[in-house]
């Protein structure tokens, strides 16, 4: 094996060998070797992510999908979202806002009457 590939990590199946120093995924292994725990068994094929040069997997997926999503989910940017705002409605208030609102109009109101 290479010495400048040690250490580097890749994405293979699942074989029956496979061992991890984590519980959580020793946990996760032995659920996805499971296939009659499931209701779509189709679609678990596991998938570990392995470092080269080490005998333990680092993680454990559902399946090459669900892998490279996770994997890459944090790589792309997403857009900031004003979830309040919609471009053809305008600004969308919430309860909490138009209470907000009133407490504040009613005690600038309330001090220049009790002036």
């Amino acid at each position: 094996m290479s010495k400048y590939r040690k250490g580097a990590v890749y994405l293979r199946k699942m074989k029956a060998g496979d061992k991890s120093n984590d519980f959580r995924t020793y946990m996760r292994m032995a659920m996805f070797s499971d296939k009659k725990a499931w209701k779509h068994p189709e679609k678990i094929k596991p998938v570990v992510l392995v470092q080269y040069g080490l005998k333990n997997i680092v993680s454990i997926f559902m399946n090459m999908d669900d892998a490279t999503g996770c994997l890459f989910s944090g790589a792309i940017e997403k857009r900031a979202r004003n979830s309040r705002h919609n471009p053809r409605r305008g600004m969308r208030y919430t309860k909490g806002d138009l209470k907000k609102a009133f407490r504040k109009w009613a005690f600038k109101h309330n001090t220049e009457r009790a002036a």
